[in-house]
């Protein structure tokens, strides 16, 4: 899937989860600092929104 971070951050938003996302975002940018930032989005997104 190859969401733009304005994609992710829009659907996030309309399941009402965009400040759980960005929390975890957080974390797993400390775990990963050298992942793109559009993965680290997908990411959270995955875990966030489709567990």
């Amino acid at each position: 899937m190859s969401n733009t971070i304005e994609d992710i951050l829009f659907d996030a938003h309309k399941h009402n989860k965009r400040e759980e996302l960005l929390a975890f975002l957080e974390k797993i940018r400390q775990k990963n600092p050298d992942k793109e930032l559009t993965d680290l989005y997908q990411m959270a997104y995955d875990k966030i929104i489709k567990s």
